[in-house]
């Protein structure tokens, strides 16, 4: 599966148990500094209840450092590639038990149709601009085999301001909660439609999706 990958190991235990972890995540730190002569706009908290992906199979989860929600939802058969060392030391402190890999989304490190399904959870907003969103994107429908899955959870951004902050509440099915406030550039123009489009353009085939006001989600195929 591996072609040149920097691998990460994971702690022998976690820094936190599961309850410690909770408390502690629910005072998050945005990522991101903003001058004084910034703009921002920032979301009502949003209320997010996960659960696990309805499919079977090895999952690539890109960007999933910080708060690692689908490590802690999908525990071993998910590999988590994050272009930061630092987010995946983050990530890891939930003791989970997946594999860990720093890499750049546009050049995955890992040989074509390694996975059965890709999750995107809000991490496409960290991508600036488009052309580096569609990079990212065909990159996931070559490791991706043949009719694999991606899942998209993403922020809406289309606000003319610098900065976004979005602030969501996540609730895991075992009662663990996380509260964090992700920094994002604004004026992405990103959206469900924007998103959709991006998809197609790379070669993936739109399922099903939902927009739910200041977030989305999509569900995609891989046409190879």
């Amino acid at each position: 599966m591996l072609s040149g990958c920097y691998t990460v190991r994971a702690p022998d235990k976690p820094v936190f148990s599961s309850g410690e972890a909770q408390s502690s995540n629910l005072t998050s730190p945005t990522s991101g500094l903003m001058s004084e002569d910034s703009s921002s706009f920032e979301t009502p908290v949003q209320e997010i209840r996960l659960s696990s992906l309805p499919f079977d199979g090895l999952i690539v989860d890109i960007g999933g450092g910080g708060e690692g929600l689908l490590s802690r939802l999908e525990k071993g058969r998910v590999c988590v590639v994050d272009i930061k060392l630092n987010k995946i030391r983050e990530a890891q402190i939930y003791g989970a038990p997946a594999q860990w890999a720093v890499s750049d989304g546009r050049h995955l490190c890992f040989r074509t149709g390694s996975f059965d399904i890709a999750t995107l959870w809000f991490s496409l907003g960290y991508m600036r601009d488009w052309e580096t969103k569609e990079l990212v994107m065909r990159e996931i429908q070559r490791v991706l085999k043949p009719e694999g899955i991606l899942s998209i959870l993403g922020a809406k951004i289309i606000c003319p301001e610098d900065r976004l902050l979005f602030k969501a509440r996540f609730m895991f099915p075992d009662g663990d909660v996380s509260q964090v406030g992700y920094s994002l550039a604004g004026n992405q123009n990103q959206s469900l439609t924007s998103t959709m489009i991006a998809l197609e353009d790379s070669g993936l085939v739109v399922l099903d999706s939902k927009d739910n006001g200041h977030w989305f989600k999509i569900l995609a195929e891989s046409s190879r």
